[in-house]
This record gives C-alpha cells, structure tokens and sequence, in this order.
C-alpha cells in the first residue's frame, strides 16, 4: 500500500492501458457547493484542462457524513478562514461567508445539475454560479436560471444522492476531490501530486497561470513570533511535518518552536471510519516520497506505543526533544519498529542521555497526562482539532501543506 515501487508500477501500467485504447487524459472532479475548497478550484481546473489536455466528469454531490467531519463546527469555521489564505497563495478570489447563503442554496444546484457538453461549459458556468452563490447574490442567480432549462426539485436530490452514493462507492468520502485512474487528489493542496503525474505522461510543461505562492498571503504575525506545534507520534501527516523540519533547519531555527503532543483522534474519542485511516496513509506515503522522506514500514503506536513515546519525550532533555521526535517518528513510520518494547526504550534513554528508571515510572503513573490535556485545551481553544497544527502570534493553521505559510519562505 506504501511502497513507491509499486505505485509507480501502477502508474506505468495505468498509462499504457490508457495509450493503447487511446483513450484521452479523462478525470471525475467531485463538487460540493457548500465547501470553499470546491469553489477556489474552478479556475484552477479551467487552466488545468487546456494545458494538460485533460477532460473532467463533474459530479456535484452532498457535503460530508458527519463520522467524516471530527468537530465539525469547528472544522466549517476553519475552511473559511484557510480557503481565504489558500486564495490568495494561488492568486484566486474568495469571498466571505454571507448569513443568508442558504437560501440561495436550491437555485444554485438547480444551475449546476444541468448537463453540460463539455467541461469548460460547464466550469464557466460553476464559476459564475458560485460566485453569485458565496456572495449572497440572488439576482444573478435568477438571471442564470432564466436563460436555463433547470431540473426540478426532486432530480436535484435525486441526482445529488446518486452522485454521492457514487463517491462513496469508489472509496473515497470528500467532495473538492478529483479521481484519475485510480488515485485521489483532494483540493489544490494535492494538484501538485496530479499535475507531476501528468507530466510524466505526455503531458507538457507550462507556465502555469495559477500557482501556490504564499509569499502573497496577508498573515495575522510577524517574523518574530514563536510557533507553536501540535503534533501526535500516531498521525502520519505529523510525521512528514517534523520531516520537513529535519530537512530544513537551516533555514528555520528549530529552538524557536514549541512542541506540544496530543492524544491520538481515536484515543480522544474522534472517529475516524476506514475509508479515510486507508486514504491518509496511502496519501501519506506519496507526499513522503514526493518529499524524499522515508516511509512505508509502518507499525502503529497506538496504545502501548503512544505511552512510551509520550513518557520518553517529557523526560527528554529540552534541547534533544526534537532530536528525540525525529528518531521515534522515524522508527514508526518508516522502520516499522515497536517503540513500545523495554529494550527498544532502554536503547533511546541511552541514545539520548534520558534516565530510563523516570521513563518506566512515568509508564506506570502516567505523569504526562495532564501535560497532553492541557495541550488538547490549547489547540481546541485555538478553534483547531487535529494534528499536525500551528500557531504563530495570531495565525493558526492545520496541516504540514501549511508550513509554508506558517515558516515563510524556507518552505516555499
């Protein structure tokens, strides 16, 4: 499931079938008008489809199930306030949230139902139906509708619960995806990942007029600032993003982070259905290895695991603990060793001048926990909930695709 070797093998394989039945570049790009990272890719695919030649088979589905959406309210919140900062890396437009928008709701999906001839048809019209949607524009919306034959209400639940039902069935639970030939893309954070596949295969270099630029984006903190990091040994998106520290700490000065580990989602009562566990390590490892960062041996800490690597790290010395991060991640995630076996732990207390009598006490009392519950408060008082996450005077951000906004350019 991790390996590169394999990946790519089905990548080749996937691309001679395709030259050989001739077939053109042909994606599905899932849509959900009420997700803002739907909207900020219209322009972008509009682009991607005259450069690469590739055609895409728009579904327009319902939002997320809930078990899908760990604290959801806080998770709607946040879209808002990332696809604003996503815009304006990528040199896009995106509005704020109008109170009434879901009024306008009905006439928007009746517009974008309808079935277009081809693509570009149907993004330019998405485009100015989303547009008028996130603006509160009610005008503009009957205007559209005037000149349309639209489906009624009932085809429109109909035909949005069978599209639905057809994302779920491929394996996948998100809309502002798109599949190609076996693979999913989430958002503009993953583009990168399809547009390199692409270009693998015949399609050709460009210029591209939309590009992540996070010099561009307007951030609530200054140089100056510490940074905050919340991170769990279990969630392999962390993994990458103390990676990428290790790549580039002569660009940032790592005494200037603060690292502060939470429970895994599970142990912290989220849920987390399969589809999505086997979506995140697949779309892990391809990150990790686009980022030639080791990865593919996997042993999951959870339970005992997660105890030791908390116990280790909060007798660590302060000025090893990354060190220390790095060397445990590292094992988890691409060695697959068990970082809960007494010679294992014994061999780090050595490593990293830790003594091992505190760290097997600290096993059993479980002293660390009311520093991971106070971590936990932080991180929910900062209106964030998973990992890897960050904070930097008054920004906050979520995920390693954000490191960039969060370290400048030294990630760029």
């Amino acid at each position: 499931m991790c390996s590169k070797r394999l990946r790519n093998a089905r990548y080749y394989l996937s691309e001679f079938v395709r030259v050989s039945t001739r077939q053109n570049h042909h994606a599905t790009f899932y849509f959900d008008l009420d997700d803002p990272y739907s909207t900020i890719m219209l322009p972008v695919l509009i682009e991607m489809e005259q450069a690469f030649q590739i055609s895409f088979d728009i579904q327009v589905v319902e939002p997320r199930k809930p078990e899908f959406i760990p604290e959801q309210d806080a998770q709607e919140r946040y879209s808002l306030i990332d696809a604003g900062y996503l815009a304006q890396a990528w040199g896009l437009d995106f509005p704020n949230l109008i109170p009434n928008q879901k009024r306008l709701k009905p006439e928007a999906l009746r517009l974008l139902l309808l079935h277009r001839n081809t693509t570009s048809e149907w993004l330019e019209l998405a485009t100015k139906v989303t547009d008028a949607y996130w603006h509160g524009d009610f005008s503009v919306l009957h205007k559209l509708i005037a000149n349309e034959k639209a489906l009624d209400m009932f085809d429109v639940a109909g035909v949005l619960k069978n599209n639905t039902e057809q994302l779920y069935n491929s394996g996948y639970y998100s809309g502002s995806s798109i599949h190609y030939r076996g693979e999913w893309y989430w958002g503009l954070d993953r583009l990168y990942l399809l547009k390199n596949r692409l270009q693998k295969f015949s399609a050709q270099e460009h210029k591209a007029l939309y590009y992540p630029d996070w010099g561009r984006v307007r951030v609530p903190s200054r140089p100056q600032d510490n940074v905050d990091m919340y991170f769990s040994f279990r969630s392999p998106y962390s993994y990458i993003a103390i990676a990428r520290l290790m790549q580039h700490k002569n660009k940032y000065p790592i005494d200037e982070i603060s690292f502060l580990p939470v429970l895994p989602m599970v142990t912290r009562g989220l849920p987390v259905p399969r589809a999505k566990k086997l979506f995140i390590l697949k779309d892990a490892a391809r990150i990790a290895h686009f980022e030639n960062i080791p990865f593919g041996r996997v042993r999951d800490p959870l339970g005992d695991g997660v105890s030791s690597c908390m116990a280790l790290y909060f007798h660590a010395p302060k000025e090893q603990q990354f060190d220390l991060i790095y060397k445990l991640m590292t094992d988890i995630w691409s060695l697959g060793k068990d970082v809960s076996q007494e010679t294992y732990i014994n061999d780090i207390c050595k490593q990293f001048s830790i003594q091992p009598d505190k760290v097997h006490k600290s096993l059993k009392t479980k002293d660390y926990e009311d520093n991971l519950s106070n971590n936990m408060k932080n991180l929910s008082r900062l209106g964030l909930w998973g990992v890897p996450s960050f904070s930097k005077g008054k920004l906050t951000a979520w995920g390693q695709d954000r490191m960039p906004l969060v370290f400048s350019r030294a990630f760029q």
